[in-house]
């Protein structure tokens, strides 16, 4: 086998190894929670040493960041990619809402965000997510929002504040409800009718002026 091949199946045998070891890892979470998982009770569950989980992740909360995200990560990654700088302001922002709004509130999403606020002050997992997830999706709005700045077409400022405000408007109708469990259900039309607010909202307050 030319060394070429040979590497690139190296290569695939690690990831697919990496990939096997995350599911494992969900399987211990789900079942004994994150506090009482451990490094040992994965590998034990992998089958090799404990050296050989650690080749390939640095620890317990990084290894339960990749559970995440590949559980809801992949949720949020095709809602913000889907933004493009040359959608027009207000459709590009609307359909977004309308399709963050019906990922955010879904139960696991939920319960991620619970367990993560829970752990915040205990581990370093509450920086990790929010590095791996939120970060890097509401950059990518702030590039979508900085855009539409420099054409004109929204007040000046700050992009980063100017999506987390967006992202507020978003939120500010059913989050803390949702994730206090004060209600369990919103609807599709709620979500939309929330969605339109929010954006009506946003862009009254960065009308260019």
């Amino acid at each position: 086998m030319p060394a070429g091949t040979t590497g690139k199946f190296m290569r695939k045998k690690s990831e697919e190894r990496r990939q096997a070891m995350i599911d494992i890892a969900a399987e211990v979470f789900n079942e004994i929670g994150f506090e009482a998982a451990s490094m040992a009770e994965i590998s034990a569950r992998v089958g090799g040493s404990k050296a050989t989980l650690y080749n390939y992740f640095n620890s317990k909360e990084e290894i339960f960041v990749e559970v995440m995200m590949k559980q809801v990560g992949c949720q949020f990654e095709e809602l913000f990619m889907a933004l493009r700088n040359e959608d027009d302001l207000k459709t590009g922002l609307l359909r977004l809402a309308t399709h963050y709004l019906s990922v955010v509130f879904r139960p696991e999403v939920i319960a991620v965000k619970r367990l993560a606020s829970y752990y915040a002050g205990k581990s370093d997992l509450g920086p990790m997510l929010y590095e791996r997830g939120p970060r890097r999706g509401w950059t990518r709005i702030a590039e979508f929002l900085k855009v539409k700045m420099d054409e004109g077409k929204l007040h000046g400022g700050d992009p980063w504040i100017a999506a987390m405000q967006f992202r507020g408007l978003m939120e500010a109708e059913w989050m803390e409800m949702r994730v206090l469990n004060v209600v369990t259900d919103i609807t599709p039309q709620q979500q939309r009718e929330s969605a339109e607010r929010a954006v009506q909202a946003f862009i009254y307050l960065y009308q260019p002026r």
